[in-house]
């Protein structure tokens, strides 16, 4: 019964979540951005936390993000403000990297798929574009989660994560590739994203293995306490953080 309970659980936060997710990106400008920049910085303090990082080292990097995802922000100038925000975090991170401590390369961890994000909102087919990639995710989830419960068999990655499966691998990649295919093809999306699915549900499980390391290094089994079923903003964006900055650089680069 737990198991069910936990499951009902999991399954109201997240239709919750989601529900304001897809109304801010729906919204885009200033709500879109205020959305990413709490989430960005609530998951920039779980990395904290995770890294052991300081207090005052802590303040001093959320301090920095800050005027990063300023400079972000739909009023700040010109159409490379996307692309001036990275240079930022790098920067930022190039000179805290320099003193002790990890919460410098948690700038990158947050930031880059904030402003990845934002950077895919603003483009000619930005809803679509951003929507599609955060479903990929979503669906790389959810066909993981149910197929690696319907047929078990051999571990990705006992170590990191004893639940995650080889099958459960391939059933998120088969729902990231037919659903990613779907969405595309609604959206008049470039031919690309007919296929992309697939190899994205991979790197999508890496950014999971990934944060489980991480949390397996500081010992805990959430990044954080904050949605009841599912851990912390981490836990729930980990696959996202490398996909929204791998589809913003193909599209960037004209690939996508």
């Amino acid at each position: 019964m737990s198991g069910v309970s936990d499951l009902g659980t999991r399954a109201l936060v997240g239709s919750l979540a989601a529900i304001v997710a897809l109304a801010a990106l729906v919204a885009g400008g200033w709500l879109l951005w205020a959305f990413v920049a709490i989430v960005a910085a609530i998951a920039l303090l779980e990395w904290a936390a995770l890294a052991g990082s300081a207090t005052a080292r802590t303040a001093i990097a959320l301090g920095l993000f800050a005027i990063v995802l300023l400079v972000a922000s739909p009023g700040s100038w010109g159409p490379v403000r996307d692309t001036v925000a990275l240079l930022s975090i790098l920067a930022i991170v190039a000179a805290m990297a320099v003193g002790s401590g990890k919460v410098g390369w948690g700038l990158i961890y947050a930031g880059a798929p904030a402003i990845s994000l934002l950077f895919l909102r603003s483009q000619p087919q930005g809803f679509g574009l951003a929507l599609w990639t955060i479903l990929i995710v979503i669906l790389t989830d959810t066909g993981a989660y149910f197929v690696g419960r319907a047929v078990g068999g051999p571990k990705l990655s006992p170590k990191l994560s004893p639940k995650k499966t080889w099958a459960g691998l391939l059933g998120g990649m088969v729902a990231a590739l037919l659903g990613g295919a779907a969405v595309g093809a609604m959206f008049g999306l470039p031919g690309a994203t007919l296929w992309l699915g697939a190899p994205l549900a991979i790197v999508a499980q890496a950014g999971d293995l990934y944060e489980s390391a991480l949390k397996r290094q500081a010992g805990v089994k959430d990044s954080g306490r904050l949605l009841p079923g599912h851990g912390g903003i981490l836990d729930r964006i980990d696959g996202l953080v490398p996909v929204a900055a791998l589809v913003a650089t193909l599209v960037a680069g004209g690939v996508l």
